[in-house]
């Protein structure tokens, strides 16, 4: 009989392994897709932040109606970035809760944001107007067509979280 189970339990054991296996890789994809989009932010570059997102992206911001897909969100980005630079602050996270093919990502930032053209005094609803902002983040991620993870709902509370 033990000669029986050893195997099924070999099986379940070399399953149970590559899960976690396969889930630590899909945290450390999201994790640096989140490095990506900081760097964009940092160096104000547009493309590199578009190309963090999911073709069908929701921006959600407190507050205001938000907008939805990627080209929308680059229009928002134009004033955004010409007006200032951007320095960001990890506070904590991101932590990553994988549902499959798709993911939740919570983490906190301190924004600081110095003015450089002061011409660009019209910025969208949700754009970041004050010299700092702290948040908690809640965004969605999923797996786009080519398996990649990509941002698709991006939202956030004024404040940061209250200690995890």
């Amino acid at each position: 009989m033990l000669k029986e189970i050893i195997p099924s339990v070999y099986v379940a054991l070399l399953f149970a392994c590559t899960n976690i296996a396969s889930a630590s890789e899909e945290h450390a994809a999201i994790e640096k897709l989140y490095e990506q989009w900081r760097n964009a932010v940092e160096n104000s570059s547009i493309t590199g932040y578009v190309d963090v997102l999911h073709n069908d992206i929701s921006l959600r911001p407190p507050g205001v109606t938000g907008l939805d897909g990627k080209q929308n969100y680059a229009t928002f980005l134009e004033p955004v970035f010409a007006s200032a630079i951007y320095d960001i602050q990890i506070d904590s996270g991101p932590t990553v809760t994988l549902l499959g093919s798709s993911a939740i990502v919570e983490y906190d930032y301190t924004i600081t944001r110095t003015v450089v053209d002061e011409s660009v005094t019209e910025l969208a609803a949700g754009a970041l107007q004050g010299t700092t902002s702290s948040a908690h983040y809640i965004d969605i991620v999923a797996l786009d067509e080519a398996g990649h993870w990509k941002v698709r709902l991006h939202s956030w509370t004024d404040g940061l979280a209250p200690a995890r």
